[in-house]
Formats: C-alpha cells, structure tokens, sequence
C-alpha cells in the first residue's frame, strides 16, 4: 500500500462501518442528558463530553475487533472515554489512527 494510500484510509473520516456513524448522533445526546444529571446532582470527578465523530470512531474500532478470534474465542472489549492522566499504566499509539 502507497503512503498516500494510507495517509487517505487515515484521514477518512467516514466509518467503515455505518451503523457507528448512524448511531454517533444518538449517543452524544444520550450522554449529554447523563452529564447534564450528573451536574445537577453535584457530582464534579465527571468524565468529558465525547463529540459524535469520537464515538463513531471508538464504535467503529470495537465492532471491527470484536470480529477477531483469537484461537476461537470472541473478543470481550470494553470502552473508556477519558483523559492519559486518568490513567493508572496508558499506553499510546505512535501516531493517530485516523
């Protein structure tokens, strides 16, 4: 694959898988109104509001590995949204994804 193949697969920023672009609205709003509560309850220690694109590309990301197997188990995946300094060991990729 040519460099500028890759860096144009990077820079697309439509999902490969549709649904996580379908649904992206959806959820943004859906943890919208939780934060919006959470606030209002008094909690402070919140997590950030993910934008539409960012959950589209964290959806689209899990559905693509949970269709891994890996010696013919399914993958268990599980998501977090939050800051490297949240952290307790984060690891990071030597470049974007996307």
């Amino acid at each position: 694959m040519s460099v500028e193949t890759e860096n144009q697969l990077i820079n697309d920023t439509r999902s490969a898988y549709e649904a996580a672009r379908v649904v992206a609205a959806t959820v943004e709003t859906h943890f919208s109104r939780h934060l919006a509560a959470a606030r209002e309850r008094g909690e402070d220690e919140l997590a950030s509001q993910p934008d539409a694109h960012t959950i589209e590309t964290m959806i689209d990301a899990a559905f693509w590995a949970s269709l891994r197997h890996e010696e013919g188990n399914s993958p268990k995946i599980s998501l977090a949204f939050l800051p490297p300094s949240k952290l307790f060991n984060p690891s990071f990729l030597a470049r974007a994804c996307r």
